[in-house]
């Protein structure tokens, strides 16, 4: 059952490189930029609002919030350290490698709390991990294709662009192993990952892409543009959340089986 979890895990992550099956070779990244950025605003608004949450919130009322307030200071004070590193570029590509970074890191952490629940579900049964490794899988094609996006626009090559985007989703492998081998302990604290990633990326949309969009509206092509884009990547990333909540279920109370449960099969 553990090389079931693990091999579903890396499956899973294998997601992230569908980034770099859909951006041809030939792609013209300052001409793409101006969709890219807006859609991914989009997308990790609906993520953080419509997901990590409600999530969230669901499994710590009274403290979820501080989880969330924490990953949006955190990532602030991170956004400010990944400034000083890169102060040496020119101004728009200082910028553009601070908001991969904290992509890949947020990124990194929301996979850690998804592989929780995959690890989770193949406790339940090995056949309801395969459900929710699938549900999962095409939960995260919206995503993973705007990030390899925007780390293409922050300069990295397709191939630099495909591996990091690859190690940032393989946390997953790493959430899958530790809810497998400790689930008893690690169930309870699901919560503080959802809530730290949704203030990660509340912060990357809300506080770092959304100003630079502001920044430069002609370059995306006006205010009407840039909104429509961005409610596009909200609708799109919506309608998936729905799509495999309905159909595979996301929760973490349905994935790992918690003590009453496992008290009730004796």
């Amino acid at each position: 059952m553990i090389i079931d979890a693990i091999i579903a895990s890396l499956l899973v992550a294998a997601v992230s490189l569908i980034g770099a099956l859909m951006f041809g070779r030939n792609i013209d990244i300052n001409r793409s930029e101006r969709f890219l950025v807006p859609l991914a605003v989009g997308v990790f608004l609906s993520l953080v609002l419509f997901e990590l949450i409600p999530e969230t919130l669901s499994e710590a009322p009274a403290l979820g919030g501080i989880a969330i307030m924490l990953g949006f200071v955190g990532f602030y004070v991170l956004s400010n350290i990944l400034h000083k590193r890169f102060h040496h570029l020119e101004a728009d590509e200082c910028d553009k490698k601070g908001a991969a970074s904290l992509i890949l890191i947020g990124d990194a952490i929301h996979n850690l709390a998804d592989g929780f629940i995959l690890g989770g579900a193949f406790l339940v049964d090995p056949s309801v991990g395969v459900v929710v490794a699938f549900g999962l899988a095409i939960h995260e094609i919206p995503q993973e294709i705007v990030e390899f996006g925007v780390l293409l626009r922050a300069g990295y090559s397709r191939a630099e662009a495909a591996l990091r985007n690859l190690l940032s989703a393989s946390s997953i492998v790493l959430g899958t192993m530790i809810i497998v081998l400790i689930a008893d302990r690690a169930e309870q604290y699901v919560w503080i990952l959802t809530g730290f990633a949704a203030g990660n990326l509340l912060y990357l949309a809300a506080a770092d892409l959304l100003p630079r969009i502001h920044g430069t509206l002609r370059a995306h092509g006006g205010m009407n543009r840039a909104a429509g884009l961005i409610v596009v990547g909200f609708a799109v990333m919506s309608g998936v959340i729905s799509w495999t909540h309905q159909e595979f279920g996301h929760e973490l109370e349905n994935s790992v089986p918690s003590q009453e449960r496992q008290l009730d099969q004796y």
